[in-house]
C-alpha cells in the first residue's frame, strides 16, 4: 500500500540555501523508496526558489518548487482558511517542521498520508513517532517506520555532472595536495565563524606540511581575501579561477572531492562539502544535532558540548581535533 506514492509534497520551514541543500539526499531517498514520484518542494525562502536558480544544477528532474502558496505559508492564522482545490492532492506530505499550528494548516492540504514532527508525530497519518531533532534523520526515521524497513542513509550519495569534475581538474594542479577551507557564515548576526587569525594559523600549519590551502570564499569578500593572501603566500581560491558558467554549488562539490580533506564552519558551503566523498571537519558553535552532515566521513566539533565559543577557539585546539581524526 505504501509503495503507491506518485506525488509527494515536502514542506521545509527553513529558507536558507543550507536548508535547501540538506534536502538533496532526501529527494534521492524518496526516489529510491517510491520509484521516482513527482516531488513538490515548498519552503519559506522569501521567493528565492533555490532549486530553480542557484541549485538548479543539483536539482533532480522530478522535483518542482511550489510557488503558489502565500509568503511564509503556515505561519499566519489566516492561512488556516485557505481553500485548497481537490486537484491539489498529494499521496504523501512530509511536514518537516515542528510548530503545531503550522502542521494543522498544512494538514488541510488534500492528501492520503501525512508525516509531521509536531508534538512528536501526533498529527501524522498514520501515526509515526520520532524524537530525532536532525532535519534529515527525522525524515529518515519516519520513512523507516512508514515503509517498515531499515534505511542506510550514509549510502545515499549525490552525483554531479562530469563537466564540473572536468572543470575542477582543470583548475587544480595534479601534483599538489589541497585542503579546503570555508570560513564565512551566511548570517553575520550569529556567532558561527572562527577567529580569522586563529584559522589562518591552522592553514599556515598545514602549509608547512606540504598542503596548499584552498579557500571557498566569494570574490566579494575583498578584505578577507587580501588578509589571507598577505599571511599565506600559497593560498588558493579555486572558484575564482573557474569559467563563469561553472560557478555554482556543483563546482564546489567537484572541487571538494579533489581536496585531501575539508574544514568548515556551520554554513551553506558546509552542506556542499558534505556531498563530497572526502573527510570533512565541521566546527559548530551550536545546533550540530540538528544540522550536522550525515556522512561517515564527517567529523563534528560541537563547541556547545565543549562549553566553548567558536570565535575563541585556538588554532592548537582546531589542529589537534583534525590531526587526531586524520591519524597523523
Amino acid at each position: 500500500m505504501f509503495f503507491k506514492i506518485k506525488k509527494v509534497l515536502i514542506i521545509n520551514a527553513g529558507g536558507g540555501i543550507g536548508d535547501a541543500l540538506q534536502f538533496l539526499k532526501i529527494f534521492k531517498l524518496i526516489n529510491i523508496s517510491f520509484k521516482n514520484p513527482k516531488i513538490f518542494y515548498y519552503s519559506c525562502d522569501l521567493k528565492k526558489y533555490w532549486y530553480e536558480n542557484v541549485l538548479g544544477s543539483l536539482k533532480p528532474r522530478n522535483v518542482e518548487t511550489v510557488q503558489h502558496y502565500p509568503g511564509c505559508f503556515g505561519f499566519k492564522k489566516k492561512h488556516f482558511f485557505i481553500k485548497h482545490k481537490k486537484k491539489e492532492f498529494y499521496d504523501l506530505i512530509i511536514d518537516n517542521q515542528s510548530k503545531f499550528r503550522n502542521s494543522l494548516i498544512y494538514r488541510r492540504i488534500p492528501h492520503k498520508f501525512f508525516l509531521s514532527f509536531a508534538w512528536k508525530g501526533l498529527l501524522s497519518k498514520p501515526f509515526v513517532k520520532t524524537n530525532n531533532k536532525h532535519v534529515q534523520l527525522r525524515i529518515v526515521n519516519c520513512l523507516e517506520k512508514f515503509l517498515n524497513k531499515k534505511i542506510d542513509f550514509n549510502n545515499v550519495r549525490i552525483s554531479i555532472s562530469s563537466k564540473y569534475d572536468q572543470e575542477a581538474r582543470r583548475i587544480l594542479k595534479k601534483k599538489k595536495n589541497y585542503i579546503g577551507f570555508s570560513l564565512k557564515a551566511g548570517h553575520p548576526t550569529r556567532v558561527k565563524e572562527f577567529n580569522t587569525d586563529e584559522i589562518l594559523k591552522v592553514a599556515i600549519h598545514f602549509s608547512k606540511k606540504n598542503y596548499t590551502p584552498a579557500f571557498f570564499v566569494e570574490e566579494k569578500y575583498i578584505s578577507l581575501i587580501q588578509k589571507i593572501q598577505k599571511k599565506i603566500p600559497n593560498a588558493f581560491f579555486p572558484e575564482h579561477e573557474a569559467n563563469k558558467k561553472f560557478k555554482n554549488p556543483s563546482l564546489v562539490v567537484a572541487l571538494a572531492n579533489k581536496m585531501n580533506f575539508n574544514i568548515t564552519i556551520d554554513n551553506g558551503v558546509m552542506h556542499m562539502l558534505g556531498l563530497s566523498d572526502k573527510k570533512l571537519f565541521c566546527f559548530f558553535n551550536k545546533n550540530s544535532e540538528k544540522f550536522k552532515p550525515i556522512s561517515k566521513n564527517a567529523y563534528i566539533f560541537d563547541c556547545e558540548l565543549q562549553n566553548k565559543k567558536i570565535n575563541i577557539l585556538k588554532s592548537k585546539e582546531i589542529i589537534k581535533f583534525i590531526e587526531q581524526n586524520l591519524n597523523i
